[in-house]
């Protein structure tokens, strides 16, 4: 891992320096070597796709970060307004996932999915009197599945498979955020950030044409990959009606993320069977990739309910069902001209319905201070799988709903090191009757499971 992580940033620093490719193109290979660097990661988040804290001490608390964490990531990831620092700070995060799954259909007896990954964060905060401003880059979604199954007999004849091979897809939404946290009074703050959104789309397994009226229920292998630039705000509130007890308030705007990139392909399997094996079955074209990231809100509270112990509470509801209602892919200056015969088009627009549901997240945590130095946590999230049944294939199993954590933290002088440990308890769902074109994944099920381990460092100069 840690080769190709060196790797990953040798490439971009070379691109960038390569006055021969194209400034687009410079800039595209750094950010997406550092994305590579600091976002590798596997494994299925619980809250749709969203992980559950971004630092090991907000991983412990069950996700809850939006009262009583000063942590900058936490600032910048959930609630701008906690940027309440009184020195500068430099935080840097590291989380390893592991996911294990299974899938069980007419084709396939416990097919399984292991894989593991990791993925890192920093931030940067520094106080100017009552305002409080911090930089940083952490991966709000970093989803990777793998697996290694039976193509299900199916496509327009009902009976095409490309037997056994890989089923691979990933997304990634890296995210670059500038805040500011305004301290009204000591016990009120405003706060707001801005992001910079990169995100990577990726699919390379058996694809069944959905929408599009003359291949509806075709079959082909895909090979699809997109990379595209967003952006989004955050807007927060921080008070603390009494010395114990502080509320906290987020609201995160919706982002639409255009991506570009290729597709490439080849329905030689699907053409033979439907009697067209003498038309050329490899295809390359243009591909654009429209995602759209939720609106959230957050409300939390954190009380100090004596000397050693504080506890934690937050709902987050994340709008989902806009969001994630159909994924359109638009395909662009084709190169087969017998698909574009048989298409009449060398561009294809396909629809693919996702129809996720919106979804509030539940989160509780406690932290008790054994002295001055050391803290011991433990929290609880829920959130309500998203992802309807209707719509449901392995690689949108983004259906885990419990999880629970715990961690330690260490404080000596201005540096505080957090571990933080997270189960999302293995979830299975039963697929009886799906909506997808040509409904190869009904009477099939899914299980999940995945853990976290996460090591944060902060040091105040």
């Amino acid at each position: 891992m840690s080769s190709i992580l060196f790797s990953s940033v040798i490439y971009g620093v070379q691109a960038a320096l390569d006055a021969s490719v194209p400034l687009r193109c410079r800039t595209s290979a750094v950010l997406l070597s550092i994305s590579l660097s600091i976002g590798l990661a596997s494994a299925l988040p619980a809250a749709g796709l969203y992980r559950d804290g971004a630092t090991a001490r907000s991983m412990a608390l069950g996700g809850s970060s939006i009262a009583g964490s000063h942590s900058p990531l936490d600032a910048l990831t959930s609630n701008p307004a906690n940027l309440i620092i009184d020195r500068p700070t430099l935080e840097l995060n590291a989380a390893a996932g592991f996911a294990r799954g299974s899938f069980d259909n007419r084709a396939n007896r416990s097919a399984r999915f292991t894989d593991e990954g990791l993925l890192g964060g920093i931030a940067l905060a520094i106080p100017a009197g009552p305002l409080r401003f911090a930089l940083g880059v952490n991966p709000d979604i970093a989803l990777r599945t793998s697996w290694r199954y039976r193509d299900t007999p199916g496509g327009a004849d009902g009976v095409t498979s490309y037997g056994v091979r890989g089923h691979e897809s990933e997304i990634l939404l890296l995210r670059t955020s500038l805040g500011v946290s305004w301290a009204v009074t000591p016990r009120f703050s405003l706060g707001a950030s801005a992001s910079l959104l990169y995100n990577e789309n990726r699919l390379q397994s058996p694809y069944i044409f959905q929408s599009q009226q003359v291949l509806r229920t075709v079959k082909t292998l895909l090979d699809l990959q997109t990379e595209g630039y967003g952006w989004n705000a955050q807007f927060g509130l921080a008070w603390k009606p009494l010395e114990t007890l502080q509320f906290g308030l987020s609201y995160t705007t919706e982002a639409r993320v255009e991506s570009e990139g290729r597709a490439h392909g080849d329905a030689n399997v699907q053409l033979k069977n439907l009697g067209l094996g003498a038309a050329r079955s490899d295809f390359s074209y243009d591909a654009a990739v429209e995602n759209v990231f939720p609106q959230q809100v957050s409300a939390g509270l954190a009380w100090q309910a004596t000397r050693k112990l504080s506890l934690t509470t937050q709902v987050d509801w994340i709008g989902w069902e806009d969001a994630f209602d159909v994924l359109e892919v638009r395909l662009t200056n084709g190169n087969n001209r017998d698909l574009n015969g048989l298409a009449g088009s060398d561009a294809l627009d396909d629809d693919i319905p996702l129809d996720w549901k919106d979804q509030f997240v539940f989160r509780v945590g406690a932290e008790y201070a054994l002295d001055k130095r050391w803290t011991v946590r433990a929290g609880y999230s829920y959130g309500r799988n998203p992802v309807p049944s209707r719509t449901l294939t392995p690689l949108t199993a983004a259906i885990l709903e419990h999880t629970l954590s715990t961690g330690v933290g260490f404080r000596q002088g201005r540096v505080t090191v957090d571990l933080g440990y997270q189960w999302q308890i293995p979830n299975r769902e039963r697929i009886d009757t799906s909506d997808l074109a040509a409904g190869e994944y009904a009477r099939s099920e899914i299980r999940i499971g995945t853990h976290w381990v996460g090591l944060t460092t902060a040091v105040e100069f």
